[in-house]
């Protein structure tokens, strides 16, 4: 059995407390992984990694996957964070990669979520307990005009000495010609071999068609809470009775928490109320910002579901080039977000 294949399996049992048979007799019929966390013959989780330098973002323990989704990650955040204010650029980023195990079978990109927060905002939006205020900040993605992100397997000559490096330079439209025709007017993604692709474009957003490119609506509503007790914060509304069935998912970004309700109606009203009720628990937690996404203060950006391994597994570096155009210059302002992707592993029979 490979090195990898076992670190893969002991980080599973880990999450799934072995998956073997229990040594006391019950009703319930004890079952592999693979019939327990996916289709039989797969184990299948999703993995969520935080926009943030925090020492708290989550890393996949998974062999394989983090230069895939870090590269992504960090790529994609600094083309915001960094370069925003310089109006039109184009930026590539190469990174190597090492062999994928076998087993692992699929990764596909799931959701890309950015929030854009006010960085030296007014005071009067620090009035947490104010449920009023949520969602009325003043610094949003309006200067946003065009993002592509593509993403292609290289082959790099020496990938053990190679130091990944992100470069940027004023746009061409001769070098990005390719890249720039997925905003032509009628333009429809391609479908993708991936079997034989060897590219595959990432991201797509066009200010003029932001309802094609984002997929707000189809997730629950998101919260971002900003607290120096962000562990804390996190366990108090994990545990809190009122909120069991309301909340899907708490990341921790730095000193906020991002927190996504289900998508129901009821979990948004359930929500504001515990706040409410709670004000002198969170003032207690050091809580200070609440926001309330929009689509103006957030991106939910529409990706491809298409299995990213046949097309990494054609080099041993990933490439992945960049335009951004930007219609005017931001305000100052911190990017917070989170990429998830779905990841399959096929175990041996029986596991």
């Amino acid at each position: 059995m490979s090195k990898s294949l076992l670190l893969v399996l002991s980080v599973l049992t880990l999450l799934s407390g072995c998956g073997q048979k229990s040594a006391i007799k019950n009703a319930v019929e004890a079952k592999t992984l693979a019939s327990a966390y996916g289709d039989g013959e797969h184990v299948i989780r999703n993995l969520t990694f935080p926009l943030s330098d925090s020492a708290l973002a989550f890393k996949t323990p998974l062999p394989g996957i983090g230069p895939i989704a870090g590269g992504i990650l960090k790529f994609v955040g600094n083309i915001f964070a960094a370069n925003t204010g310089m109006g039109r650029l184009q930026m590539s980023y190469t990174q190597p990669i090492p062999e994928l195990p076998q087993e692992l079978s699929s990764v596909r990109l799931k959701r890309f979520f950015f929030y854009m927060k006010p960085d030296g905002q007014n005071k009067r939006f620090r009035n947490w307990w104010n449920v009023v205020i949520l969602g009325k900040g003043h610094v949003t993605f309006d200067f946003l005009d065009k993002l592509a992100v593509r993403m292609e397997t290289v082959t790099i000559e020496e990938p053990d000495t190679y130091v990944p490096t992100l470069e940027t330079k004023d746009y061409s439209w001769s070098e990005m010609k390719t890249l720039m025709e997925i905003f032509n007017d009628g333009y429809k993604p391609d479908v993708v071999d991936t079997e034989r692709a060897e590219s595959l474009v990432l991201l797509r957003y066009f200010d003029k068609q932001k309802l094609s490119d984002t997929t707000h609506s189809k997730y629950g509503q998101i919260h971002i809470m900003e607290t120096v007790e962000p562990q804390k914060t996190k366990y108090f509304l994990r545990d809190h009775p009122k909120l069991q069935g309301v909340i899907k998912k708490v990341l921790i970004l730095d000193n906020s928490l991002l927190i996504e309700l289900e998508k129901d109606p009821v979990a948004e009203e359930g929500f504001k109320a515990v706040l409410s009720e709670e004000a002198e628990e969170l003032e207690n937690l050091k809580v200070t910002y609440i926001d309330t996404c929009t689509p103006r203060s957030c991106l939910e950006l529409k990706v491809p579901d298409i299995n990213l391994v046949p097309i990494a597994n054609k080099g041993n570096g990933l490439k992945l080039d960049a335009v951004i155009h930007a219609g005017k210059v931001p305000e100052s302002f911190k990017l917070k977000g989170f990429v998830e992707f779905e990841v399959k592993v096929k175990t041996p029979k029986g596991v």
